[in-house]
């Protein structure tokens, strides 16, 4: 019998955290599938233990918390990696702790991992849900990229995925932990294992929709993810032998050019190029400055 484990991170933000669960409670198993839950808790207070334990009296499966006192989202993730490793468990999927699941995401996300052979990863599609308050220039640049079921991609991340445990395991991967508050590290690690074979297809089908917080519905912190995301993305240029000075050059003229549109779209009046332009600078902002070896601690402070 084929067996998942789904492992949620999670530090202090117990209420986002149950109502994950309580999604996840609510899925279609596939049939002849054993499916374990595994809650990692990045809180050396334990604070999710107790909604946790609350939750395993009744939940339709095994529910399992361990905590990693040890803070840093990579840090956790390679927990997760290794109580799948306990568990023996043939797959193991990540969401996060911020986000819930429709009942028919892991019978989709599976069943085309089987369709597909069952050794490749399979990298689900997220649905941003913004506050009503938000404005539409800041609603539309969360406009969900387009992607088709069976699009082969470089990287993903870890907020709705399925990975073949034993790939990953024979190859030894790790997530980064030399700089654990740092973000990106769900994008080196999944480079990685392109690098070394394996092959990463979209299914759009198996849908998990996200919160977004009003602290997130803003500009100014799109552009911090976005100039962190552009570290990431120098780090991947430099991966593949690109020159540091190539990369530099076309960063740096990319930044021209999208600072000159943006405000060639404040001019005009249209707020939403206006703030898509000024998030393709600040990508190409970070591109430049990883070159450098920049860094940001993007999980230093908790969102609630």
């Amino acid at each position: 019998m084929p067996s998942l484990n789904i492992c949620i991170c999670t530090c202090k933000r117990d209420k986002l955290l149950v109502q994950c669960l309580e999604s996840v409670a609510r899925v279609d198993v596939p049939a002849d599938v054993h499916v374990t839950v595994t809650v990692i808790d990045n809180d050396p207070g334990r604070s999710a233990e107790q909604s946790v334990d609350a939750l395993t009296r009744q939940f339709p499966f095994p529910l399992l918390y361990v905590c990693e006192p040890r803070r840093g989202i990579p840090l956790a993730r390679n927990r997760a990696l290794d109580e799948t490793y306990r568990l023996g468990s043939d797959y193991l999927l990540f969401i996060d702790d911020d986000e819930w699941v429709r009942p028919d995401w892991l019978r989709v996300i599976y069943e085309y991992a089987v369709a597909q052979g069952g050794n490749v990863i399979v990298s689900g599609e997220v649905i941003p849900e913004l506050p009503d308050t938000t404005p539409p220039e800041i609603r539309g640049v969360y406009k969900i990229r387009t992607r088709t079921t069976g699009e082969r991609v470089e990287s993903c991340a870890t907020n709705n995925v399925l990975v073949p445990v034993s790939m990953i395991r024979d190859w030894g991967l790790r997530f980064d932990e030399s700089n654990p508050l740092a973000g990106g590290t769900d994008t080196i690690f999944f480079h990685e294992a392109v690098a070394r074979g394996a092959v990463i297809r979209k299914c759009v089908e198996a849908l998990v929709h996200e919160a977004i917080p009003a602290s997130r519905a803003n500009l100014k912190w799109l552009a911090k993810r976005k100039y962190r995301a552009g570290i990431t993305e120098a780090w991947r240029k430099q991966r593949k032998g690109r020159p540091r000075v190539i990369i530099l050059l076309a960063s740096a003229l990319r930044v021209l050019s999208a600072l000159m549109r943006s405000g060639l779209m404040a001019l005009l009046g249209n707020k939403l190029a206006r703030n898509q332009n000024w998030l393709k600078a600040c990508k190409s902002a970070g591109v430049f400055a990883g070159v450098f070896g920049a860094r940001v601690e993007s999980y230093r402070n908790i969102e609630l």
